[in-house]
């Protein structure tokens, strides 16, 4: 649960914004999608692996960039 203190001189719009930084730290707001619809276990494998692909990939380009100098 995300908790956000309101003092007097604090503004609405300033305590939204903090709220939602806190909100998208915290994995709410990834979770609260992930739960609008339902999502096939076939995707959720496709998904992971194009994630381990794309982790692979920024390890590879980091790995090369490293090498250069």
């Amino acid at each position: 649960m995300v908790d956000i203190k309101v003092d007097d001189y604090n503004s609405f719009s300033q305590a939204l914004k903090r709220f939602k930084i806190e909100c998208q730290q915290s994995g709410l707001t990834s979770e609260i999608k992930r739960h609008q619809e339902y999502e096939k276990p076939t995707e959720r494998k496709r998904k992971k692996r194009l994630k381990a692909i794309r982790r692979q990939r920024r390890k590879m380009l980091k790995l090369e960039r490293m090498r250069k100098y």
